[in-house]
């Protein structure tokens, strides 16, 4: 009997996750980013600084959904110096997820239909850490 209820668990807790409605994710999303940076360039441009040197940047950034299929989603991701592809997939807790470009990663947070608050690390040059909180507009 208990073998017939784990099956059962198994089988319908999926059933239940999928029943819950998957968060929109099309759309224009806006921030401005804080940022800790070592080095220049993708959207941190600053001629005047080393490839070594350390400093805090505060970024306009927006991300555009144009495309989701269940729990993926792809669109751009765009600042004043650059336009990138954007992956993203939420999680099955249908509140988080990741998102990828060209050279970093995000973590999300989905605080209600219209905000999203991410953080991003690029391992690469420049070196990026940083936060933001994203509006739908």
């Amino acid at each position: 009997m208990k073998f017939k209820l784990l099956i059962a668990a198994i089988t319908i807790t999926p059933t239940l996750v999928l029943a819950q409605t998957i968060p929109n994710m099309l759309g224009t999303w806006t921030t401005t980013a804080h940022t800790t940076v070592m080095g220049t360039g993708a959207h941190h441009i600053f001629p005047n600084k080393k490839d070594k040197e350390i400093y805090f940047n505060k970024v306009a950034l927006t991300l555009v959904v144009d495309r989701q299929e269940g729990m993926n989603f792809t669109g751009t991701f765009t600042s004043k110096s650059l336009k990138e592809v954007i992956l993203g997939a939420i999680a099955f807790d249908l509140q988080s997820g990741v998102m990828i470009d060209s050279d970093g990663a995000f973590n999300f947070k989905i605080v209600d239909e219209n905000t999203i608050q991410a953080c991003y690390t690029q391992l690469q040059k420049p070196k990026v850490a940083g936060c933001a909180e994203y509006k739908k507009i």
